[in-house]
């Protein structure tokens, strides 16, 4: 394969091609110089050294792209269009089958993420849980870029989509060998996962670009928020779902009074499981499988049929992916890094002073984030208006978060950052405050909701302007981002495994005070970068 590429690029003679385009805006530059017997050796000089130089931004990949069709100089090479096989219907069929399998993906995961401390509550499992898989999140940020150097894209993100489906199957059948093994499995793949599809969506973005002759940087960013929205909406539709399977059920349709019981209940055909579910067990394989799905043989459990569905919705997300994801129209670069140099080379950026200055405020995005799932869906959902209302709460989370961001988008040329960074702080460190000091009552439900979509509001000022204060600040964004994503994790494993020994107070007193100090870092590089020159005196005039 490789004689076969060398081969192919020996022939290349004085015209362009759509592929080598492709292969510079991607970072690899070509091993070989392209000889023309009809152009110049000053032309060869200057073309050859402007090659060498890799673009280091959107805006001079672009350039690059322009300088490359405009080579030749003829009219035929002017005019050189993608080729027939990238159109622009195969671009969003692509697109489009991403998002979907994702979607399904994500509408699976995010609803049981949210209910996992209240079903679970026995020994902490489900908190144990949630901490497993944003620590084993934590190792795949550091693992993903060799791993995405050297593995296929579509075959990461099956493999993601594949542990999604085993850790809904371990949500069937929870104990503490299946959960948790399943939850270290599932977090790892998830890091590989957000690099993945970040190249895709840039490869998608590139593709349009070339075929419709619009901005990269602009084409780009069409796809990203494309791909915002629909997983905003699996997070809208999951949570949707799950409200309107267990309103059906009384169990769940009512608060649940906190007990100091602290057990699991683990069913092994057990007297005791059969007296529990009121069957009896004659080893027949029908009786065994309704055990998990019906209290008894009148009466479902809504819980076990809405994690069947999830399920289902795991398994046509792998499917859908599989089949209709066809081979990613990327060029990577072939000189592959040392899984050690790619280590270092991500690590080396917790050492820079934009790390030192935004690392707390990166952090306390993640710890906001798992006190809402762990203490503010179980206070308010489960303890006061029962397990089926998580779902509205937290539908209300995400439809009010997938509002502010596209207002944010609108008014970010107008306000700066440190605008939405302080009004954020506010709010912030008051729905810390209403958090420990309210006692909602079981009429209290639109308060409820309107309190939970004002949190989702913040939590998108800080999920947009923290990672966009990053990126702009850095010098390389890949390091950048994956060092967001092992902070947002770390806060995330804090408060989970904090949630077993420590109080809501001293938890609130945490995040606070974590928010505080990184929010005094900020301010420092804000004025450290753009410091304020006084004016001169002006003389005194009457």
């Amino acid at each position: 394969m490789m004689a076969k590429e060398s081969e192919d690029e020996d022939q290349i003679t004085d015209v362009v091609s759509h592929a080598e385009m492709r292969a510079m805006l991607w970072g690899r530059q070509r091993e070989k110089n392209v000889s023309d017997n009809s152009m110049s050796s000053k032309a060869d000089d200057q073309v050859t050294s402007h090659r060498a130089e890799r673009p280091t931004s959107l805006s001079e990949e672009w350039k690059e792209l322009k300088r490359l069709r405009s080579t030749d100089g003829t009219p035929e090479n002017l005019n050189m269009g993608p080729p027939k096989t990238h159109t622009k219907g195969s671009v969003w069929k692509n697109f489009v089958a991403l998002c979907t399998g994702l979607m399904l993906a994500f509408m699976s995961f995010l609803p049981l993420r949210n209910i996992q401390t209240s079903i679970f509550s026995d020994y902490y499992l489900g908190t144990i849980s949630l901490g497993l898989i944003y620590g084993s999140f934590v190792i795949g940020c550091m693992i993903s870029p060799w791993l995405v150097q050297n593995a296929r894209p579509k075959g990461l993100i099956l493999l993601s989509l594949i542990s999604h489906v085993f850790f809904v199957t371990s949500n069937l059948f929870p104990s503490f060998w299946t959960l948790l093994p399943m939850s270290v499995l599932f977090g790892f793949f998830q890091a590989p996962l957000w690099s993945v599809q970040e190249l895709l969506i840039g490869s998608y973005g590139t593709s349009y670009s070339t075929i419709t002759g619009i901005r990269i940087e602009r084409s780009i960013h069409q796809f990203q928020s494309v791909f915002v929205v629909f997983c905003h909406t699996a997070q809208i539709l999951g949570n949707l779902m799950q409200s309107i399977t267990l309103r059906f059920d009384d169990n769940y349709s009512h608060a649940k009074i906190p007990t100091e019981k602290n057990h699991i209940t683990i069913c092994n055909n057990s007297s005791m499981c059969q007296e529990e579910f009121h069957v009896t067990y004659d080893g027949d394989f029908g009786q065994k499988f309704m055990r998990y799905f019906a209290e008894d043989f009148e009466k479902l459990d809504y819980l076990q049929i809405l994690k069947l569905f999830y399920l289902c919705l795991a398994c046509c997300s792998v499917i859908l992916i599989g089949c209709c994801l066809r081979k990613p129209d990327i060029i990577i670069n072939k000189r592959k890094t040392p899984f050690w140099d790619k280590i270092c080379d991500v690590s080396s950026f917790f050492r820079t002073k934009t790390f030192l200055m935004l690392g707390l405020l990166m952090t306390f995005t993640g710890m906001q984030q798992a006190i809402v799932i762990s203490d503010v869906t179980k206070m308010y959902g489960t303890n006061t208006l029962g397990l089926g209302m998580i779902g509205y709460i937290m539908m209300c989370y995400g439809t009010s978060q997938l509002a502010m961001l596209l207002i944010i988008e609108k008014l970010q040329k107008r306000l700066k950052p440190v605008v939405f960074v302080l009004k954020g702080f506010l709010v912030t460190q008051g729905l810390l405050l209403v958090l420990y000091i309210w006692e909602p009552r079981s009429d209290s439900v639109y308060s409820i909701l309107g309190f939970m979509s004002l949190w989702g509001a913040v939590d998108a000022v800080w999920q947009s302007q923290v990672q966009g204060i990053l990126v702009s600040s850095a010098a390389r964004k890949e390091p950048a981002v994956i060092c967001y994503r092992v902070c947002q994790g770390v806060g995330l494993c804090v408060v989970f495994f904090s949630s077993i020994v420590l109080s809501l107070l001293y938890k609130v007193c945490l995040i606070g005070s974590t928010l505080v100090l990184g929010v005094i870092g900020y301010l420092v590089m804000e004025v450290s970068n753009n410091p304020v020159t006084p004016q001169e005196n002006r003389a005194f005039s009457v």
